[in-house]
């Protein structure tokens, strides 16, 4: 007797299979309820039906799964964002754009502070000045991801029209 060792998510898909085989169950197709309960997308379910459980991996051709993972994603992506940004005020946007343009010039000032001085610059200031960098990337960055949430329809905003209309 031959002992196959299975992945879990290997063991999850077949273990109904496995569990009706034990028992004398197993009929020479699964029901459609061990199919369900085996975790197996209404593709690989149509294929199990129709042919061999080989025929199930080559339902999907490699573009045909990445295209599943791309709307997967986007779907995961949408339902987040909603539930993390819910309704967004517009002044909250508006204190966001203010600490950004705050950043930019305190940034800017500081360049050119630095730059006027003949002795090169200390490590606490080169410090500084990064950080700022590096908070103001990190504030434009969230800017253009709430921009894109909005004009994707995954953030509604008051008083603004969705763009998914």
């Amino acid at each position: 007797m031959a002992i196959a060792l299975l992945s879990l998510r290997q063991a999850e898909k077949v273990e109904p299979q496995l569990r009706a085989a034990m028992k004398g169950q197993a009929s020479s197709k699964p029901t459609a309820s061990d199919l369900a309960q085996a975790g197996l997308s209404a593709r690989e379910r149509l294929a199990l039906r129709e042919g061999s459980p080989a025929d199930a991996a080559a339902a999907l051709n490699a573009r045909q799964y990445v295209q599943q993972i791309i709307a997967k994603d986007r779907e995961l992506t949408r339902s987040q964002m909603i539930w993390a940004l819910g309704r967004i005020e517009p002044g909250e946007i508006e204190a966001m754009l203010k600490s950004l343009a705050k950043m930019r010039g305190r940034y800017a000032s500081l360049v050119l502070e630095y730059s006027q001085t003949e002795r090169p610059i200390g490590k606490q200031a080169l410090e500084e000045l990064r950080g700022l960098r590096e908070r103001i990337e990190e504030f434009e960055r969230g800017l253009e991801t709430i921009k894109t949430a909005i004009l994707d329809g995954n953030a509604e905003v008051d008083g603004v029209k969705s763009a998914r209309l």
